[in-house]
């Protein structure tokens, strides 16, 4: 499974920041067909990130997120960029309400085993397990703003903590990558940093960023840190030397399921960026 710790927003209309948000350390980039992007200028984005796909301008993993594939607007989206598809890690379908919906849409695009439903209203939290089953999904989207809005919630964490333990178990089911919602404050970067540990803390494999400024502080956050792989790899030498079974390492009790997320400890800081 792929991971995409830090995965920053370029709204469509405003595709000449790609060249920086290319240069910067963020493992994917996200163009927002959708909500970031003025009702009167979706079609000339949609133009704009099409004239781009032909050039083969995107050198990061590129995610995008359609306008709701149940209107016109989002599956001719969604046929606009299907020639380009091999250049397109996912797309991300917004207001995805259930399996149904799915199984709906999908006889009618090209996309396969290419989609990220946004976890966004009340019915997708509630029918995630169900949502996360469908054949063609790949990874799950937690749309913070929206599900609060649908819940009738604060924005913040505790109203919305169940939400996200809903989205990762469904998740960690079928195998699928998961990327929260970004921090909506850019200005309060130890909001943000707080805000990414606890979601890498829950297993969410990743967070969405809204400006460069964040990506840094995200990529800190899902990293391990130097002491954390040592400690890894030391767990796993002991494990390894007692041939498996139930051991204790400096007071620690280590048996297959702790030396497994010891292994993913050391395969995500193997991955980090230069």
């Amino acid at each position: 499974m792929s991971y995409f710790r830090s995965n920053l927003f370029i709204p469509g209309h405003t595709l000449d920041r790609l060249e920086r948000g290319q240069k910067s350390n963020a493992d994917a980039i996200i163009v927002d067909l959708e909500d970031g992007c003025p009702e009167a200028e979706k079609l000339v984005a949609r133009e704009t990130l099409i004239g781009l796909l032909k050039e083969k301008a995107f050198t990061k993993p590129l995610f995008v997120r359609v306008n709701d594939a149940m209107e016109s607007i989002g599956r001719e989206d969604i046929d606009s960029i299907s020639p380009y598809q091999e250049q397109i890690e996912a797309i991300i379908l917004p207001k995805t309400q259930s399996f149904d919906f799915l199984a709906t849409l999908a006889p009618m695009i090209d996309f396969k085993n290419k989609l990220v439903p946004l976890i966004e209203t009340s019915r997708a939290i509630e029918t995630v397990t169900q949502i996360a089953a469908f054949k063609d999904v790949v990874g799950l989207f937690f749309g913070a703003a929206d599900a609060s809005a649908s819940l009738g919630c604060k924005l913040a964490w505790e109203p919305l903590l169940y939400a996200r333990q809903r989205v990762v178990l469904a998740a960690s089911m079928f195998n699928l990558f998961t990327i929260d919602a970004p921090y909506f404050y850019i200005d309060k970067m130890a909001g943000l940093k707080e805000e990414a540990e606890k979601v890498k803390n829950l297993g969410f494999t990743g967070k969405a960023a809204i400006h460069p400024d964040q990506i840094d502080h995200i990529n800190e956050a899902f990293f391990p840190s130097a002491e954390e792989k040592e400690e890894a790899k030391k767990v796993l030498e002991e494990y390894q030397k007692s041939g498996g079974g139930a051991i204790k390492v400096d007071g620690q009790m280590i048996d297959e399921p702790i030396a497994e997320a010891m292994r993913l400890k050391i395969t995500l800081g193997d991955e980090e960026k230069d």
